[in-house]
């Protein structure tokens, strides 16, 4: 996606506009993007950041990207989408040939090896629920109670020594292409991308896989003359030629909002904005005490 994005939005813009546009790798967490944006410096040190949804809400409520008065594409105002994409689940199958479901994720006696999971509650921990059960449309009210919540933990509990995490979408594909896991949740534009090159060897199933967005937030805390900048390389990259340019080299982008592509979750974002300090909290802690 980074080469695509490059190629269609960036480099277009930098000789349009004759301003050099520096890209730099995010980890996706808001401790990072405090440290880049409002708290940096007198103007910071980024401009522009793609993410998810819930982290460019949840940025939004913090004040560490800016509202966008006047935004026809998002209407809290708190980015500008870019893309949607899935979480899925992706296997080896030089190792597994049948595509496995979230519950043979848990199957270790039958399909031993490791697996991948994001180091994030977001997504982990409703693929634990969906494992253990509990139906896609139930997901979100299950999570809002603390019944719900520790039935999550429990499960990821039960997987937690066969586990290898990830936090981007890089680390998702490179454990799968160094045979590090057998199957991982992933990023379906990602890990679609790779199988595209080892059809043979990457597999991937998209039922019950988890839908979400991506969006462009600018950040806050800039020089006018900055965010002026910004705002252009945004104005820039939402126009129809440069949307179709970015498709045509990724078109693994285009998938999760094709008709034809398997009814997924939702990720519901105003959850994520209301329980995930507290949940991020929770996992953090899992963590420490299981590690």
């Amino acid at each position: 996606m980074a080469q695509a994005q490059n190629a269609a939005f960036l480099q277009p813009f930098a000789r349009a506009s004759h301003q050099p546009v520096v890209r730099q790798a995010w980890n996706g967490t808001l401790t990072e993007l405090d440290g880049h944006g409002l708290h940096a410096g007198r103007t910071g040190t980024w401009s522009l950041v793609f993410a998810e949804d819930s982290t460019i809400r949840a940025a939004c409520v913090r004040g560490l990207v800016i509202h966008l008065a006047g935004s026809t594409t998002n209407p809290d105002g708190c980015g500008v989408p870019g893309m949607t994409t899935q979480v899925v689940v992706a296997w080896d199958q030089t190792r597994r040939r049948l595509a496995p479901r979230w519950a043979d994720f848990w199957d270790i006696v039958r399909f031993p090896g490791k697996r991948g999971l994001r180091r994030d509650p977001r997504t982990t921990l409703e693929i634990a629920l969906m494992a253990d059960g509990v139906a896609p449309g139930d997901v979100y009210s299950q999570l809002a109670t603390p019944q719900g919540v520790d039935r999550a933990f429990r499960k990821l509990s039960q997987l937690r020594p066969y586990i290898t995490w990830w936090s981007t979408p890089a680390d998702a594909t490179s454990i799968l292409e160094h045979g590090q896991v057998l199957m991982s949740s992933a990023p379906g534009d990602a890990v679609r991308s790779i199988a595209a090159r080892r059809r043979d060897t990457i597999g991937i199933n998209t039922d019950m896989a988890l839908s979400y967005g991506l969006s462009w937030g600018v950040v806050a805390g800039q020089s006018a003359f900055r965010l002026g900048q910004a705002r252009n390389l945004l104005h820039f990259i939402i126009q129809p030629d440069q949307q179709a340019a970015f498709l045509a080299r990724y078109p693994a982008a285009t998938l999760a909002t094709s008709p034809h592509a398997p009814v997924a979750l939702p990720m519901d974002v105003q959850f994520w904005q209301t329980h995930y300090p507290d949940l991020s909290q929770r996992f953090e802690t899992w963590l420490r005490d299981a590690g």
